[in-house]
């Protein structure tokens, strides 16, 4: 379950939601129709993610061209499917 909403402004109360949300439809609707091989990517994207994420030092953008890099060619590779 996810934690309460401790948030006072509200992008801050909003990008909370939208997690808790996000975590709600993938656990609930989607996670059991998903393929083993599409779970390993997404998997490997999401560790990926959060380990850097983790680190805050780390700026955001430098995280996200990263994360770009690594998850297009799963990207794409999903695409032709």
């Amino acid at each position: 379950m996810a934690r309460a909403n401790k948030f006072t402004e509200p992008i801050d109360r909003e990008i909370f939601e939208i997690h808790r949300r996000y975590l709600e439809v993938m656990e609930d609707q989607r996670l059991g129709t998903i393929s083993v091989e599409t779970k390993e990517h997404y998997l490997r994207v999401l560790r990926s993610l959060t380990e850097k994420l983790a680190l805050p030092s780390k700026p955001l953008s430098e995280i996200l061209g990263e994360i770009m890099t690594e998850a297009a060619p799963i990207l794409f590779q999903a695409m032709q499917r």
